[in-house]
């Protein structure tokens, strides 16, 4: 069984990176999303969060990518966040439903396409 392609969410704002395995190669669906979050953190937060990330993920062509740009852009979001709350060093290290760790690998095997 393949372990499937890797995307890679680097360290930001003193909060570590994380490394995420999908079934499908969803990385350009992933760095869009981490790129989307970022502009809406330096642009002042203009718009509802909740608005601007679902605006760009309904573009998407399957739910796999949907699922891969939801996740880089609340990771992004999330480094943020426990950055100013200090909380970079005990983030949890648990599989996927949880709280993402220190650069653990989490698989979203069962993620499929459905167009």
């Amino acid at each position: 069984m393949s372990k499937g392609v890797m995307t890679y969410l680097p360290p930001h704002d003193g909060h570590p990176g994380i490394e995420i395995a999908w079934a499908a190669d969803c990385r350009e669906a992933f760095n869009q999303g981490v790129k989307l979050a970022q502009t809406w953190l330096d642009n002042a937060r203009s718009g509802w969060l909740w608005a601007v990330m679902i605006a760009e993920r309904d573009l998407l062509p399957c739910a796999i990518e949907r699922r891969a740009f939801e996740v880089g852009f609340l990771s992004r979001i999330h480094q943020r966040m426990c950055s100013h709350q200090g909380c970079g060093e005990r983030a949890m290290t648990c599989t996927t439903g949880d709280y993402f760790g220190h650069r653990k690998t989490l698989t979203l095997a069962e993620a499929r396409c459905q167009g």
